[in-house]
């Protein structure tokens, strides 16, 4: 492992290569975002080289002229093998490099990451931990020990450092403007519910954090000053946006970001509200809050988190909803002129052939009203209840249905590929219930 954080040189120049892939944008964008606001940081040149020849080149000309290279690595689960390998070859062909790793992977499992190549894993929320890596490392001092941190001692043991406290999301922007990468704008992060199969809460905790009306609509403004009208936001319940525990609904709060962010965008702009990259839980869904979407926002569909048709599974989830309130947010939103698309997850462990029986009369009632289901596969992530459990392989007839229902048209998904990936990640020691 190259002793980067040893080096004693101050003023050290700096050049950070963010791994710009597809998957992993809205996360650099917000990261890069929160570095050009930090002074201190004088001597970082920042590159978002797409793919991989693209990162080689950059780190072989910037080793040229700079004292250091970084490359940061943003990703999840469903990535880790792929970045293992991009890991494995930059550690061989470039020894002299420091590789940071981030995002929902290397935070819940971060001692994967190292063991691959990584020096450091950036643990949890990174706006303030990677400034103060590079920070760090800029100045010549020592990176190891950080909060928000991980690494490897000599003796090959993961440390994990104390986390850092959660941010203020008001305080960073939602992506570079200086670098030019723009995109969705997060409007809440942390999620009170904890689902089983999800990392969400574990990531950014159960208490939401929203940012503020004045502040989305700040940024909105930005955008469309060069010529970028549409506007997307991030958020784990859009319908719970202001909402203190995320649970209660505030649509005072809705309306007042969905009014204020169309007045800062002006007549040619346009807000996607509720639609991905974000979705609604099913219970939130009223006729209200659809009455809020139809008047500001441009979306002519909405996105539903149903998860289960079967009541045993989605109360085993902690998903804190009713099969009954996923069939009433369908129609709401059929009923209101908005397309219904439908989140299901197939192959949660413990699902019995009951379980899967239920969900496809549910997903067929669904279809028959007019909606379209988005079919996932269940991946066991690290540092979730279900972690390291079994999926439940699915009855070949259920496998015939869903892709009946494919070639309908009625539903849409990479479910199949997802549980490609579920099947590697459990292994043969998985649990098997829950």
């Amino acid at each position: 492992m190259p002793l980067w954080y040893d080096w004693f040189i101050t003023d050290m120049k700096i050049a950070l290569a963010f791994y710009y892939a597809r998957s992993n944008r809205f996360s650099i964008n917000a990261l890069a975002g929160a570095l050009e606001m930090r002074p201190g940081l004088r001597a970082l040149d920042l590159s978002f080289p797409t793919e991989p020849a693209e990162l080689h080149r950059g780190i072989r000309a910037a080793a040229r002229s700079h004292d250091r290279v970084v490359v940061g690595l943003s990703f999840a689960t469903p990535q880790y093998a792929a970045m293992r390998g991009m890991i494995s070859d930059l550690r061989s062909r470039y020894p002299d490099i420091a590789i940071l790793a981030g995002g929902p992977h290397p935070t819940a499992d971060p001692a994967s990451c190292l063991r691959a190549g990584c020096d450091l894993a950036v643990c949890g929320e990174g706006e303030e931990t990677l400034a103060a890596v590079l920070g760090e490392m800029q100045s010549g001092g020592r990176a190891r020990g950080l909060p928000g941190t991980a690494y490897l001692d000599a003796a090959g043991r993961c440390l994990r450092m104390r986390a850092r406290s959660s941010i203020d999301l008001d305080a960073y922007p939602p992506f570079a403007i200086r670098n030019g990468k723009y995109g969705p704008i997060e409007i809440t992060r942390g999620c009170p519910y904890g689902c089983g199969f999800c990392q969400t809460s574990k990531l950014f905790g159960r208490r939401p954090r929203h940012r503020k009306p004045e502040v989305v609509a700040h940024y909105a403004a930005q955008m469309v000053r060069i010529g970028m009208f549409d506007l997307r936001v991030v958020s784990p319940d859009a319908f719970a946006y202001g909402s203190r525990d995320g649970r209660e609904v505030d649509l005072a709060a809705v309306r007042e970001l969905l009014a204020r962010v169309r007045e800062a965008q002006g007549p040619g702009g346009r807000l996607f509200f509720g639609s991905m990259p974000s979705e609604v839980r099913p219970e939130h869904v009223s006729a209200q809050a659809l009455r809020l979407v139809r008047e500001y926002a441009a979306n002519d569909n909405l996105t539903i988190g149903a998860q289960s048709g079967s009541q045993r599974i989605l109360d085993a989830c902690g998903r804190g909803h009713s099969v009954a309130d996923i069939t009433r947010a369908a129609a709401l939103a059929l009923k209101a002129g908005f397309k219904a698309n439908l989140d299901f997850i197939f192959g949660l462990p413990g699902e019995t052939e009951a379980d899967l029986a239920r969900t496809l009369a549910l997903m067929q009632r669904l279809a028959l009203m007019g909606a379209r289901i988005h079919a996932h596969g269940f991946m066991p992530l690290p540092q979730t209840r279900f972690a390291g459990r079994t999926p439940t392989r699915l009855p070949e007839r259920m496998r015939k249905a869903l892709d009946h229902m494919s070639a309908a048209g009625v539903l849409f998904g990479q479910w199949r590929t997802q549980q490609g990936h579920a099947a590697r990640m459990a292994g043969p020691a998985g649990k098997e219930s829950i």
